[in-house]
């Protein structure tokens, strides 16, 4: 089992990591949403073998990038820990925001996983529309893979991002009693990835706690429940889906 997008950062860290193997957890990908998160990341997954990063800028801090910033970044990526660019992408959801900046900030990084041949996970919220257009703008000539990270947008636009080639990945929100889970069939199997997002988004039945990676497994229940699978079948799908598109090697 494989938890594909948790922030190691905001969590016990050294706690989560000695207690994978008996959470049944295979490998861990610790996200970053700041340069500086992207650092303390590396060093973090420095410890255990089977923690890897993703690098990345958060589209709250679009306004305040610059060039120099963007250059860290490109340096960080080539650390070995490293896996992926993220989370990046666009946030509507917050007064205030700066459309053009997170616009712009976004096709940056997706240029830069391009340029470094790196899969990239993206944050999308209250935003589709807009992030479709970027990624289909783009998708072409980028050459790499992209994840739809806690994907959220229903039914309206999933075969839009599927048909860009698009990973789609599901955290505790897909658990939730008012969730729609009617499209799940609708994404190839060969494109199901599964994730905490922990701290954040417990599932069902943990709702309102902290989320830890260890609860992936709930995930991996609704999900195969909905498609008809055993939770096997799936843990062993989405397990290689994971490692096919962060390129991790047994």
């Amino acid at each position: 089992m494989i938890d594909t997008h948790c922030h190691l950062l905001k969590l016990d860290a050294k706690n989560v990591i000695e207690n994978m193997q008996k959470d049944g957890l295979d490998k861990l990908i610790t996200i970053s949403t700041t340069l500086e998160d992207s650092e303390k990341n590396i060093e973090l997954a420095k410890t255990c073998e089977n923690v890897f990063v993703a690098v990345g800028i958060y589209p709250e801090y679009a306004e305040n990038i610059t060039d120099n910033d963007l250059n860290k970044l490109e340096a960080l990526c080539k650390n070995k820990k490293v896996v992926a660019i993220g989370e990046i992408g666009l946030d509507y959801h917050t007064e205030g925001f700066n459309k053009q900046a997170q616009k712009d900030l976004f096709s940056k990084q997706l240029k830069l996983a391009g340029k470094l041949n790196l899969p990239y996970c993206v944050h999308c919220r209250n935003a589709a529309s807009d992030v479709y257009e970027i990624l289909k703008e783009q998708k072409q000539a980028l050459g790499v893979n992209g994840l739809m990270h806690c994907y959220s947008e229903g039914s309206s636009f999933v075969d839009k991002f599927v048909e860009l080639g698009m990973y789609i990945s599901f955290s505790g929100n897909i658990t939730f009693k008012n969730s729609d889970r009617s499209f799940l069939k609708r994404i190839p199997l060969n494109k199901l990835l599964v994730e905490t997002d922990a701290p954040y988004l417990s599932p069902e039945p943990l709702r309102g706690r902290p989320n830890e990676p260890k609860n992936t497994k709930y995930v991996l229940l609704k999900i195969a429940d909905e498609l008809g699978l055993s939770v096997q079948e799936l843990e062993s799908i989405t397990t290689e889906n994971a490692k096919r598109f962060y390129n991790i090697k047994d």
